[in-house]
């Protein structure tokens, strides 16, 4: 091996190694949550719950911001719900319920090798992007949202885990990092 190919591997090897310990530090000091339907999620630490629902989950990624507009420029949500729909809907008549009106810009499907049999084994992801406002109500250009959702049936259970930031954020990467770590620490009690 040339040493400029050692040194390629080794500055590869530093650079992964930062970036996990960065991932990790983001990841450290999380908290829990459970519902009063049987399901828990852990979230950062460091975000703000919103609302004092028992059956949903709310985090901010900051403090502040209008009590009518969900999030501000900057600021991004998490929410985590199981959904209750009819018997006869799946899972899949829910994502495309929770797509109407949208643009998708893309989906795939994370496995989820250590869920176990009470998380989510099956993760569907949807990344789609919508207006903030109507465009009728703006006389300039609209601001849009990013919505990353993630999809998952458990023991029966379709649970909805739902990010949204304005679209341009510089930390929409770390944030769909973080709200994919709350997707897969989906647990079911029941």
């Amino acid at each position: 091996m040339s040493m400029k190919t050692l040194f390629g591997c080794m500055l590869g090897l530093a650079v992964t190694a930062c970036l996990s310990f960065a991932q990790n530090a983001e990841l450290t000091g999380w908290k829990s949550f459970t519902s009063s339907t049987g399901f828990s999620v852990k979230y950062p630490g460091s975000w703000v719950r919103k609302g004092n629902s028992k059956d949903r989950l709310m985090v901010l990624s900051s403090k502040g911001g209008a009590e009518a507009i969900v999030i501000k420029n900057g600021q991004a949500m998490i929410s985590v719900i199981e959904e209750k729909s009819d018997v006869n809907s799946s899972l899949s008549q829910l994502i495309d319920r929770y797509n109407q009106d949208v643009d998708v810009l893309s989906r795939r499907n994370i496995r989820g090798e250590n869920a176990g049999s009470r998380g989510c084994r099956d993760l569907n992801e949807t990344i789609s992007k919508e207006p903030a406002v109507p465009p009728e109500d703006v006389p300039g250009p609209v601001p849009y949202l990013i919505n990353t959702e993630y999809f998952c049936e458990v023991k029966g259970h379709i649970y909805a885990m739902v990010l949204r930031n304005f679209e341009g954020d510089p930390k929409q990467a770390l944030y769909q990092q973080i709200a994919l770590q709350v997707a897969k620490s989906l647990r079911v009690d029941n």
